[in-house]
């Protein structure tokens, strides 16, 4: 998945050059994963679903920018 390819070349390395504390987004991404409800319309979803399909993502993965972003901003 892509939310795991930079997981995956920082371990791939022996010596790396990039700053894993920056690509945990500071640790926020570190840690056990957790599961996560929330009631939506039906139809909000499902075009949600097509438009995540579209670009190649996934739910979660779209989710998970977006709750990281907001986090960051500060702003929802």
């Amino acid at each position: 998945m892509a939310d795991d390819t930079l997981k995956g070349a920082l371990d791939s390395k022996d010596k790396t050059n990039a700053d894993t504390e920056a690509a945990t987004e500071g640790g926020l991404l570190d840690g056990e994963e957790v599961r996560f409800n929330a009631r939506i319309p039906e139809p909000l979803r499902d075009a949600f679903s097509d438009l995540c399909n579209r670009k190649g993502a996934t739910m979660s993965g779209a989710i998970k920018r977006y709750m990281l972003q907001s986090v960051k901003d500060g702003e929802l």
